[in-house]
């Protein structure tokens, strides 16, 4: 099993190199993000959240995050990509824009999730400031990669899953009690509906990113980002004054 993942391992990455289309991250906000509303959904989220030693909270939001790569300029600092709609600068004004401290530093491409009472989107030119966000790439295939965002565009618009959040703390903790609320469930009345983690999750099981075992359905957001750890690496980390946070 474990020759066989790493393998495996070294074929997706071999694929990346070859020039695919896009790089996939999970792109993950902690419950002490400025960027979070002060919603009771938000505090439920922490609350609720299995219990974490990092002082920026457990995660309570993710999104995928599809950066194209065909257009590379690397950076001064972080090495990453320069993309098409991004004028041309000079280097001193590159080199501040990349600077690790720098406010408008940032990636920028396809976001897709969904927030709470709203719709799954596919936001096609977002940025995600690294002050903020904590980001995981993910190893994938080009054809990897086209399918996990199809899998996204094929469920834009549809709901948020209330009852399958409120309900997952108690199906954790009590492992006999079945997921009545899965986004395809009949109690859905027929429309299916998610809630960030369980729609990422699904998107990059069905895409193959992740193996079916290696990551749990419809889990809490900080469950999934444990579990991303070990199938992803961490790219442009949160500074935190001199301490950097994977």
């Amino acid at each position: 099993m474990y020759r066989a993942f790493r393998h495996n391992k070294w074929k997706v990455t071999r694929n990346i190199t070859r020039g695919g289309a896009m790089d996939v991250y999970a792109a993950f906000l902690s419950a002490t993000s400025d960027l979070l509303e002060d919603h009771i959904l938000n505090r439920l989220a922490a609350q609720t959240a299995p219990p974490v030693p990092s002082k920026l909270g457990p995660k309570v939001h993710v999104e995928l995050l599809f950066c194209p790569t065909k257009v590379c300029a690397k950076s001064l600092d972080l090495g990453h990509a320069r993309y098409a709609d991004t004028p041309t600068a000079s280097g001193e004004v590159r080199q501040s824009r990349f600077s690790a401290t720098e406010p408008s530093d940032e990636l920028k491409g396809i976001a897709c999730s969904i927030h709470y009472g709203g719709k799954c989107f596919v936001h096609k030119d977002k940025g995600f400031s690294r002050t903020s966000w904590e980001f995981r790439k993910l190893r994938c295939s080009e054809a990897q990669a086209q399918k996990c965002l199809a899998f996204m565009r094929e469920h834009e618009g549809d709901g948020f899953n209330k009852a399958g959040f409120f309900t997952e703390p108690v199906r954790r903790r009590l492992s006999c009690v079945p997921n009545l609320f899965q986004p395809t469930s009949a109690l859905q009345m027929g429309e299916p509906k998610w809630f960030c983690s369980e729609l990422v999750e699904a998107a990059l099981r069905g895409s193959g990113i992740v193996e079916v075992g290696m990551t749990t359905p419809s889990a809490h957001p900080e469950i999934l980002f444990q579990e991303l750890k070990c199938l992803s690496v961490p790219s442009a980390p949160i500074e935190r004054g001199s301490a950097i946070t994977f």
